[in-house]
């Protein structure tokens, strides 16, 4: 029997035994293997049974999954113990894992990442509030303390750093998780605080020690990505306080103290710890909002200035300057680059830019990109050179007033379109991008100031000198106590920053106002001497240095003949004074201060020559018919129309048959006085003073009424414009008419409210700031 027995055993080869023992243990693991997974199965249903995916809903069910990940990894060391007596302890840790790997499906894996989320979420309270107190860390495992501590010590800001009065102010989201669930846990006692951080901090650790960080790693960082999110969209139109180096503070200290109580392995995330993963999506969750806001932040600045430094921060981080560069740009051409917004919109938006985006990016290669199609629409703009000289020139609420006051010279743009600084002395210089040094223009030109960039969109800057010469004609005619001091400032001012010889028509537009005034008081003690009456004063100009009056020539006029009788003694003793020299009126230029005497009242107002031309025409005489007015004048009936509707909304004359005017001696009770616009009219000796009162309380309905009638015979004009050009916004179609009606004083004002009845009247459509043929 025992020989027969050893026979048998030294059949086998020492292989061959292996196999046999191997089989045997294989059959066992599996079996042990089985077993736990069916323990895992049922400790999912008993302790995760009555909790929901959807969201934690009370502190028991947040207990109840950090209690089951305890559970699990309780399970997993007794399974490695048994399983180490059947196999190799790697390979009973291999199986484990795969037990493990089957119990993280996407059921689970929801259940985790809305369980983090939620701590993330308490966290950022706890710190925010301040609960972090003696008594809580009282309560804290003793571990967990010392963990703490120890990184706390070596500079890692974790949960004992205080937080700041700016962090506590921070809004940080209205989520629903937060108010219900944190709310609950911060408002509760101690006890309850320290609880919570001991459950959080248990469950961190069991997924580590399971080592089933492998599996959460999608869920964990899923759940700060929300928390980041919330957080970060919190801060949505908030630009007046820098919020996001707080919001940076707060975020990596919960994510260094998640870190704490992960224990991440070294495959987590690939090597990347919580409180980098949690930057990055902080980085890239704020660049992205501050990115969409960027236009409407240039519109507030500079009350958004922190919002533009808060971007640059992201911005160097991520190096994504040129992706908030074209996003900036789209936005531009979508939001002002239409006819919907004004000359001075653009212009505004485009010097807002300008100086937020320096701020952003001092190499300019931002402004750049952005810049160019701005600059190209501006250019095909009439009015552009118009508004700016406008807005320079403007002492109160101007953006270049300043610029045009302090500043070096303006030079044209060199052949090339490069202007190349080579005293840029910025302490603060920074090197320009490569592809700026060989494509963009005003990139070069740090140091410019926004007056220079405007004037650079034209290759010379003599459209902006021609410009302010009409402008400063225009101020200058229309001076009545020959008063220049304000146009003097201007002229020097402009001659620092466009140089001196581009101003001698200027100097000499000024010098021809002092004379003027050396003259005009000499004619009146001339006048005096011989006893005359010399009601006219007059500005002189030398010709060939004061701006062309193209509109002027299109209303050739006859003036009455009393004017004429005055001009005439004028020009006398100016050339008695002056030989050599003979005046050429100019009559539809100028300002006539008429004293206008009616049955019931008295008007003092100032108008133009030709204005007062056409009402004295009526003097002596009770009505005029149209044509005969138009050969009276000897001007065109287009013209005479203008001037008679401006007297028509005065009250001082009316139409009671079309082609035919007459005076208003005497209003009816019903009509109402209109009202001057500009101010300049005053109402004297009412002969009546109860029936001023009723004429002041009945004032607006019949000068609205009649201003209404006058510009209906204008709404052929609008209906031609929009015909032809397409939808047009308010101001357009004022300066066109301006241009198509030579001597028309139709007011904004008066225009939105007669386009407004037109929409009423539903003749057009007012869409987006553009009004549109029906």
């Amino acid at each position: 029997m025992d020989t027969s027995s050893y026979n048998l055993c030294s059949t086998f080869s020492k292989d061959g035994l292996a196999r046999i023992i191997q089989g045997t243990n294989q059959q066992n693991i599996d079996c042990l293997a089985s077993k736990y997974q069916q323990k895992l199965q049922q400790q999912v249903s008993q302790t995760l049974g009555h909790s929901t995916v959807d969201g934690v809903q009370s502190a028991d069910d947040y207990q109840r999954l950090a209690q089951f990940l305890a559970s699990v990894n309780e399970l997993g060391t007794e399974f490695t113990k048994k399983a180490a007596h059947i196999a190799m302890e790697q390979t009973a840790k291999s199986l484990w894992q795969t037990l493990v790997f089957g119990l993280f499906d996407q059921q689970m894996l929801e259940r985790v990442e809305r369980w983090m989320f939620t701590s993330i979420s308490c966290m950022v309270k706890i710190l925010q509030e301040d609960k972090w107190t003696a008594d809580v860390e009282a309560g804290v495992d003793t571990t967990i303390v010392a963990k703490l501590q120890q990184h706390h010590e070596t500079g890692t800001p974790v949960i004992l750093t205080p937080f700041t009065a700016g962090d506590r102010q921070l809004q940080l989201g209205d989520d629903i998780d937060i108010q219900l669930f944190a709310n609950d846990v911060c408002n509760s006692s101690s006890e309850n605080i320290s609880g919570f951080i001991n459950h959080f901090a248990h469950g961190c650790q069991a997924l580590s020690l399971m080592q089933a960080l492998k599996y959460t790693t999608n869920a964990v960082t899923n759940a700060i990505g929300r928390v980041v999110h919330t957080m970060v969209h919190a801060q949505a139109n908030q630009w007046e306080t820098p919020v996001f180096e707080i919001l940076q503070n707060i975020v990596g200290r919960a994510a260094a103290t998640i870190d704490v109580f992960l224990h991440p392995d070294p495959g987590f995330g690939n090597h990347q710890t919580i409180s980098h993963i949690a930057n990055q999506q902080l980085l890239k969750e704020f660049s992205s909002l501050r990115t969409n806001e960027l236009f409407s932040i240039i519109i507030d600045y500079p009350l958004s200035t922190f919002a533009i430094h808060d971007l640059r921060l992201c911005v160097n981080h991520l190096g994504i300057l040129r992706q908030v560069a074209r996003s900036l740009r789209l936005a531009v051409e979508s939001r002002l680059l239409h006819p919907g917004a004004t000359t001075n919109d653009v212009l505004l938006q485009y010097i807002s830019s300008i100086r937020c985006l320096r701020l952003l990016d001092p190499t300019n290669t931002v402004l750049e990109i952005v810049a160019k199609p701005v600059r190209k629409y501006l250019r095909q703009r009439d009015d552009t050179v118009l508004c700016i000289v406008q807005d320079m020139v403007a002492e109160q609420d101007s953006e270049l007033f300043e610029d045009l006051a302090a500043g070096a010279p303006i030079v044209d743009n060199d052949p090339e379109g490069v202007l190349y600084d080579e005293e840029y002395t910025d302490r603060l210089w920074e090197p320009l991008p490569v592809e700026a040094k060989t494509i963009y223009q005003t990139a070069q030109r740090r140091d410019a100031d926004v007056l220079s960039l405007l004037v650079s969109i034209y290759d010379s800057k003599d459209v902006f000198v021609l410009e302010f010469e009409r402008h400063l004609a225009q101020k200058l005619l229309a001076c009545t106590q020959y008063d220049v001091a304000r146009e003097i400032r201007q002229v020097e001012m402009m001659k620092l920053r466009f140089g001196s010889r581009a101003l001698e028509k200027s100097e000499v537009m000024l010098k021809d106002l002092a004379e003027s005034k050396r003259t005009d008081q000499h004619v009146i003690e001339v006048s005096e001497q011989r006893q005359w009456t010399m009601p006219l004063h007059s500005i002189v100009v030398s010709k060939q240095f004061w701006p062309s009056q193209q509109q002027t020539d299109k209303e050739p006029l006859t003036m009455p003949r009393e004017m004429r009788e005055v001009q005439e003694k004028y020009a006398g003793v100016y050339e008695s004074i002056k030989p050599a020299r003979k005046l050429v009126w100019r009559d539809t230029l100028g300002c006539v201060k008429l004293r206008i005497e009616l049955a019931d009242r008295t008007i003092n107002i100032g108008v133009t020559p030709m204005q007062a031309a056409v009402l004295m025409a009526f003097e002596g005489r009770q009505k005029i018919e149209l044509n005969e007015l138009a050969e009276l004048l000897e001007c065109p009936e287009e013209a005479v129309v203008a001037k008679l509707r401006f007297w028509i909304s005065q009250g001082v004359l009316r139409e009671p048959v079309s082609g035919t005017f007459e005076p208003v001696e005497r209003r009816h009770p019903d009509d109402d006085k209109a009202d001057d616009d500009d101010g300049s009219r005053e109402m004297e000796h009412i002969d009546d003073p109860e029936d001023a009162d009723d004429d002041a309380a009945n004032g607006a309905t019949a000068a609205t009424a009649t201003r209404t009638d006058a510009l209906r015979m204008h709404f052929n004009y609008i209906v031609g414009m929009l015909t032809n050009i397409g939808p047009l916004p308010l101001d357009r179609i004022h300066s066109m008419l301006g241009m198509f009606i030579p001597g028309d004083t139709t007011t904004l004002d008066e225009l939105r409210s007669f386009l407004s009845l037109m929409v009423r009247e539903d003749r057009l459509e007012l869409s987006g700031g553009l009004y549109k043929l029906k």
